[in-house]
């Protein structure tokens, strides 16, 4: 470890550690982490919206056939 990083182990789902400088903005890395997993939860309650929307859809047409 040199002195001007830090390493920091992030676990699996980091791919095992990163280094970061020693002057590095915390709380704006922090910030960008969360950004990252809040528009992941939107991509995935638009995709869960745009499922259910479809199957209702078919589910009308099959009940007119």
């Amino acid at each position: 470890m040199s002195k001007d990083k830090i390493t920091i182990n992030t676990g699996d789902a980091g791919k095992g550690e990163s280094e970061i400088a020693k002057e590095a903005n915390t709380e704006e890395l922090e910030e960008r982490a969360l950004s990252v997993f809040s528009s992941e939860r939107n991509e995935d309650i638009t995709a869960l919206v745009l499922s259910l929307i479809t199957t209702f859809i078919v589910l009308i047409f099959t009940k007119w056939m």
